[in-house]
């Protein structure tokens, strides 16, 4: 009975709607006494140049993605400031852990040497600081604790490019398997679990009973992903 009422008192989140930086806030699963409460924080991924140039360049010409990237990536760094000021208020708040999607346990221990790579290196280089997302600038800080909600077999189940280069369709499947993976790397924990992960994943299949989610959308995010 006690580590269940300790469980509650954790999960409890302030009013994430007055905090900077934020657009809207979603309860996606109810659950009135939580051991655990996520709070997905929807990322607008930063992604490669071979990797953008395979998924645009037919679309607008090859002389027109150099310049596409660029809008692309601004709009990435101005979405992650917006979480970077989530991030900091909810770490004010006593909520400190965070779960990055792209990162794996093995790679757990040297994120730190990641991210001070990335600070080094310019946008078409990897990494670099967009690649490592808003989190990274405070784990940096030791503002934050930065946890892998990736494993290298969820990751390979939904690779985007194929052997040739060329952007192939990723199946449902593969991706409920890989979200049902993310959610075994929570198992452990109780309390609050902040998780940076892509705004397309939906979560509210894959969260078991006893877990609260809520879904915040920072300023900036629809307008990028269109919705």
């Amino acid at each position: 009975m006690f580590e269940l009422l300790l469980a509650c008192v954790l999960s409890d989140l302030p009013d994430l709607r007055s905090f900077p930086g934020v657009e809207s806030v979603k309860v996606a699963v109810e659950c009135p006494a939580p051991k655990l409460t996520i709070v997905h924080v929807r990322d607008w991924h930063f992604i490669e140049y071979a990797e953008f140039k395979a998924d645009v360049e037919d679309e607008v010409g090859a002389d027109q993605v150099p310049g596409q990237y660029l809008v692309f990536a601004r709009e990435v760094q101005a979405i992650q400031d917006q979480q970077e000021l989530f991030l900091n208020a909810l770490a004010g708040a006593g909520h400190r852990d965070v779960w990055i999607e792209g990162l794996i346990p093995e790679f757990e221990r040297v994120f730190l040497h990641i991210c001070h790579a990335a600070a080094r290196n310019g946008l078409y280089e990897s990494p670099n600081p967009i690649s490592v997302g808003a989190a990274a600038r405070l784990f940096v800080k030791q503002q934050i604790r930065v946890h892998a909600l990736d494993t290298d077999q969820g990751l390979r189940l939904t690779m985007p490019l194929d052997a040739a280069g060329k952007l192939r369709e990723v199946s449902d499947s593969d991706i409920e398997k890989r979200e049902n993976l993310m959610m075994q790397q929570l198992r452990n924990h109780q309390g609050v679990a902040i998780v940076v992960l892509g705004g397309a994943h939906d979560l509210s299949n894959n969260v078991p009973a006893g877990v609260k989610l809520v879904v915040v959308t920072v300023k900036g995010y629809r307008q990028a992903s269109g919705e």
